[in-house]
């Protein structure tokens, strides 16, 4: 049955397309910009070989696990705020794994760290880039009001991280029950 004409064009006036189309194409050029800005950042690392640098400065000071583990915590933390994740994860992790490796954690587990981590980097201020998403859908909000209204949602990742480094085994259970042997 063919909806009526009058239905679909209720509630919307002649300049609402335009204006949507407008606003889309706002929205959709900082995102982009967020986004290529990252992009380049990650590039810039690579090129420079800093990731390189800090893994080497790492084993050099011979720090116990539970240090590099913390330290990697906050790296990815601060670079969470001003990279996209995906980036970051494709940058950081081909250097990093095998430095977590030989201090004997398991990668599974550090994979499942470094989702919950950097998802805290994707919403910490100052510059998350999903706050960034927030502030363009509601300019109207400040940005003091978003930063207290993320910080409960920071709260249960941190806790979760902190269970995660007390106990290894809680990421790695399902995962060893499972395997074939």
């Amino acid at each position: 049955m063919p909806v009526p004409a009058p239905l679909l064009r209720k509630g919307f006036a002649r300049g609402d397309v335009a204006t949507a189309f407008t606003e889309t194409t706002r929205i959709t050029a900082n995102l982009v910009l967020n986004v290529l800005g990252s992009t380049i950042f990650s590039d810039f690392v690579v090129q420079t070989g800093m990731a390189q640098s800090v893994v080497k400065s790492i084993a050099a000071v011979g720090l116990p696990p539970l240090a590099v583990t913390l330290l990697l915590i906050a790296f990815y933390v601060f670079f969470g705020c001003f990279l996209e994740g995906i980036g970051l994860v494709l940058v950081t992790v081909p250097v990093l794994l095998q430095r977590v490796i030989s201090t004997g954690y398991d990668p599974i587990w550090f994979g499942g760290l470094l989702g919950t981590v950097v998802e805290i980097g994707l919403i910490h201020p100052p510059a998350g880039m999903n706050l960034f998403v927030i502030r363009t859908q509601a300019p109207e909000i400040s940005l003091g009001a978003m930063y207290r209204g993320v910080m409960p949602f920071l709260v249960a990742p941190f806790a979760l991280i902190a269970m995660l480094l007390a106990w290894t085994d809680l990421a790695l259970r399902l995962p060893r029950s499972m395997s074939l042997n």
